[in-house]
């Protein structure tokens, strides 16, 4: 129990700064792309920038409406980030290992990525104003959209592997990878 507590810590970890040093590099390409300097000035070419944005993000001044849910105003985020990291369990990393292994997982992934819908719901309506509730509603419109897309793309890796397991859709591609022969989706 110990070693899969540490596991999974270690996992969330590792996760969370490349997560980091990825929004970095999308900053540093961005910023290129619109000629200016970009994240530069902390450390060495800007590498502890993501520390400084976790600084000033555990730091920030908790802001809320007076006539908000304040209970689900604070829970919905945390319900979002906990269904996003929770999506991460059955990615396999490691050959043949992932943490929460399954064999449906790629439904798993769906069913998890759905609920996270939730999440933007309720944080709008939580607010107990009508614009931060329609900007919620046209936020969750567009994930549903987005998901019914990744769902069709899922479902014929999935067709093509002949299972739902994705440690076993990773090893079906032990000849030819599936961004190859389908290229197009």
């Amino acid at each position: 129990m110990y070693i899969l507590v540490c596991n999974i810590v270690i996992y969330i970890v590792m996760l969370l700064l490349s997560i980091a040093f990825f929004i970095l590099l999308e900053r540093k390409v961005m910023s290129s792309i619109q000629r200016r300097r970009g994240p530069n000035i902390v450390g060495f070419f800007g590498l502890l920038q993501p520390f400084a944005d976790a600084i000033k993000l555990l730091l920030k001044e908790l802001l809320y409406t007076s006539n908000a849910n304040i209970v689900i105003f604070f829970a919905a985020p945390i319900f979002t980030f906990i269904c996003t990291l929770t999506i991460w369990l059955v990615i396999p990393f490691i050959p043949n290992y992932a943490i929460l292994n399954m064999p449906f997982s790629v439904l798993f992934l769906l069913a998890i990525s759905s609920l996270s819908v939730h999440g933007i719901i309720f944080s709008g309506w939580s607010s107990n104003s009508k614009y931060a509730f329609l900007g919620s509603i046209r936020s969750a419109s567009q994930m549903i959209s987005y998901e019914i897309t990744i769902s069709t793309i899922y479902l014929t890796v999935v067709m093509i592997s002949g299972s739902f397991s994705l440690i076993e859709i990773v090893n079906s591609q032990e000849y030819i990878w599936y961004i190859f022969p389908l290229f197009p989706i």
